[in-house]
């Protein structure tokens, strides 16, 4: 059997990291190693896939379009592994499995963690992380968050937050283009500035061809800038002056709060789609699964 063509895990795993924090040195501290090591590591990593896989402006670092797909790629290889392996390892420990897409998870669940921990008493919480929700439909996920209108047969569906859309920016970009109209942003806004994540499951996010419809305008021929299906990494970018994008209330809120972006007009609202919280129905949904559920229904009602 022909040897498996592999890159080393211990370059994975530091790059893994380094992608979660966007940040060397607190990627270096979960890992428990000297921040030069990680550097080793994701060059290491770089090196053996022949692309880059970080784009770098001063101290600050953000993924690159081939390091975006590779961190998605690695977070769900290492989420489904580290699922099933716990399984087999604590087989009867309490444990409770969320289904939810790449960006939910690191931009809303995983800065939560602590209390969601605290919320399912003590009970092992693991990520189910995919962009198809197709693959939160079976036992192991106990809880998944997807966008839509509500109607999922078959499930309890919580809605945590209404679609509300901005336009964002840095400060940093804004200050580089002062032409930008607050109420005209249809009218102001410049093709190659548009940073967009598309919707590639099909499931009617908010895109810009979307936007300029609602907008009464039409849209671009050509999104120069189509490329970032990461939304994490968009934000990143965002945060670096590379460009505007579609902001989501509930998804962005710390990066507005921490001054790496800030909204630009009125918000755009379809109240009639959101991120809502699936659940098996209540006869069927563990007492654990059960808090948990009402704990992250009520953390977004307050």
């Amino acid at each position: 059997m022909a040897r498996r063509n592999l890159p080393p895990l211990n370059a994975l795993l530091a790059f893994d990291a380094a992608a979660r924090y966007g940040n060397f040195t607190r990627a270096a501290a979960e890992l428990g190693v000297a921040q030069p090591a990680v550097t080793r590591h994701v060059a290491n990593l770089e090196d053996w896939l022949g692309v880059r896989l970080f784009e770098r402006t001063g101290n600050s670092v953000w993924l690159s379009r081939h390091g975006a797909e590779v961190s998605q790629l690695a977070t769900t290889v290492f989420d489904r592994l580290e699922l099933e392996l716990g399984r087999t390892v604590a087989e009867g420990r309490a444990e409770i499995v969320i289904g939810a897409s790449f960006g939910m998870t690191h931009l809303w669940l995983m800065p939560q963690i602590t209390s969601l921990r605290g919320a399912a008493y003590g009970a092992s919480i693991n990520f189910l992380t995919s962009e198809h929700y197709r693959d939160f439909d079976n036992q192991r996920v106990n809880l998944s968050i997807r966008f839509g209108s509500g109607d999922w047969p078959g499930w309890r569906a919580d809605l945590l937050f209404a679609e509300t859309t901005y336009v964002i920016a840095s400060p940093d970009f804004l200050a580089r283009h002062r032409g930008i109209d607050p109420d005209n942003l249809a009218g102001t806004l410049e093709p190659d500035w548009l940073l967009e994540h598309g919707d590639p499951g099909g499931y009617g996010w908010m895109t810009w061809p979307r936007w300029y419809d609602r907008q009464n305008r039409v849209p671009p021929q050509q999104l120069t800038r189509a490329d970032v299906t990461n939304y994490p990494t968009l934000l990143d970018m965002v945060r670096c002056g590379e460009g505007v994008a579609l902001g989501f209330a509930g998804l962005n809120d710390g990066l507005i709060a921490s001054g790496g972006a800030v909204r630009i007009g009125p918000p755009l609202s379809r109240p009639e789609l959101g991120y809502y919280l699936l659940s098996e129905p209540d006869g069927r949904r563990s007492r654990t699964a059960e808090d948990l559920r009402r704990y992250l229904v009520d953390t977004v009602q307050k």
